[in-house]
C-alpha cells in the first residue's frame, strides 16, 4: 500500500507475501495539478526487495516486473552511472551484489564469498564473534577521481567483513578498513574538503557517509573516514538530499538516517535539525523528489500483520519540512 499525507491509500500487493527488507523510491511517473482533482496524484515508481529475494518493480501503482534472486535481499540503491539509467544495485544475504535494469541482470559480484570450511573448522564449537555475517549490508554508487583527477563511476559496498569495497563493472579494485561494519551508507558531498571540492552548481558524488550499528556517522573523503555525527540508537539506512532541494541553495548535502527506533532524523553540515517520530519501526525509509505539489518527501515503509498470520507492506509518503539552523 502506498499511503500519502493525506491518508490516500493506493494498494500495490495484497496481503500475505513475505516481508518487506528494504525499499527504493524513483521520480514519479504522471503529474497532476491542485486544480485538477479528477486526476490520480502522482506515484513515485516503487521497487520493494523482500525476505524470499524477490525484486518487484512497480510503476503508476501497478506490477511492472519482478526479478527473484536465490538469498534474501538486503539493501538497495539507485546506479547513477550515465551509461546504465535506470539501473539500480541489489545487495543479498550471501553476499552478492547484483547490477540490473526492471528486466535484465548488468552484472553480478560475488564480494563475501564463503570458502568451504575444513574437518578441524567444522567441529570446532563456533561463538557468534567467530562467525562472520557474509551478507551485504549497503551499497551506492559513487564518483572517485582517477589517476587523472577525473571522476570515474563505481560501486561502494559494505560487506560483514570489517571493509568497504570499490568495485568497477562488478571487479573489486580497493578495499578500505572501517572500525565497525558498516550498516549504512550513502554517496553525496557532506563536508567541505579541499581533496572532493565540487563545483557550486553541479551534483557531486565524490564522498559517501558510512553509519554503523554504534550509532556513528563518518563521511569517507579521498578514502579516510572523518567523523561527522553520533545518534542514539544503531544505524539502519542512510540518504542523501542535495541542499537546493529545500532552499534553492548549494550547499553541503542533507542527510537523513533511521535507527533502531522509531526516529527518523535529518542532518545538515554535522548537527540534527529536525526527527520524525512514527508510531512504528521503520522497516526502510527513502527519499522522493515531490509528491505531487509536495517538495522532498519522506516515504517510509513498513510491515502489517493482518488477522495474526498474514502480512501487507504500507508505504507513508511524508513531506519534509526542514528549517535549517
Amino acid at each position: 500500500m502506498l499511503i500519502d499525507s493525506n491518508k490516500k491509500v493506493t494498494t500495490l500487493e495484497g496481503s500475505g507475501g513475505p516481508a518487506i527488507q528494504c525499499l527504493l523510491v524513483k521520480s514519479a511517473t504522471a503529474t497532476t495539478t491542485a486544480v485538477d482533482s479528477a486526476q490520480p496524484s502522482s506515484l513515485p515508481d516503487t521497487i520493494a526487495c523482500d525476505s524470499d529475494g524477490r525484486v518487484s518493480v512497480y510503476a503508476m501503482g501497478q506490477m511492472f516486473a519482478r526479478n527473484v534472486f536465490s538469498a534474501p535481499i538486503s539493501v538497495i540503491a539507485l546506479d547513477t552511472n550515465p551509461h546504465a539509467p535506470s539501473a539500480f544495485i541489489v545487495g543479498d544475504l550471501s553476499g552478492a551484489v547484483t547490477a540490473c535494469h526492471a528486466q535484465e541482470v548488468l552484472w553480478r559480484a560475488q564480494v563475501e564469498a564463503q570458502e568451504p570450511a575444513s574437518r578441524a573448522e567444522r567441529l570446532r564449537p563456533q561463538t557468534p564473534d567467530s562467525v562472520a555475517d557474509p551478507g551485504i549490508s549497503g551499497v551506492c554508487a559513487v564518483q572517485f577521481p582517477d589517476s587523472h583527477g577525473v571522476l570515474t563511476n563505481y560501486v561502494l559496498v559494505a560487506g560483514g567483513d570489517g571493509k568497504l569495497h570499490v568495485l568497477s563493472r562488478g571487479h573489486s579494485v580497493l578495499s578500505v578498513p572501517t572500525p565497525i561494519p558498516c550498516s549504512a551508507m550513502s554517496a553525496g558531498y557532506f563536508i567541505d574538503s579541499m581533496s572532493s571540492k565540487c563545483p557550486a552548481d553541479s551534483t557531486c558524488k565524490s564522498q559517501t557517509i558510512v553509519g554503523d550499528e554504534a550509532g556513528r556517522l563518518f563521511v569517507l573523503d579521498n578514502f579516510e573516514l572523518v567523523p561527522y555525527a553520533q545518534l542514539d540508537y544503531p544505524i539502519t539506512r542512510a540518504i542523501s538530499i542535495p541542499l537546493r532541494a529545500f532552499c534553492g541553495l548549494h550547499g553541503v548535502d542533507v542527510v537523513v538516517c533511521t535507527t533502531l527506533s522509531n526516529s527518523v532524523y535529518l542532518l545538515h553540515g554535522k548537527q540534527i535539525v529536525g526527527t520524525y517520530e512514527a508510531d512504528f519501526w521503520p522497516v526502510s525509509v527513502d527519499v522522493v523528489g515531490a509528491f505531487s505539489t509536495a517538495g522532498p518527501c519522506l516515504v517510509v515503509a513498513r510491515n502489517s500483520t493482518i488477522d495474526g498470520s498474514s502480512s501487507a507492506m504500507a508505504v507513508h509518503v511524508i513531506p519534509i519540512g526542514l528549517e535549517l539552523r
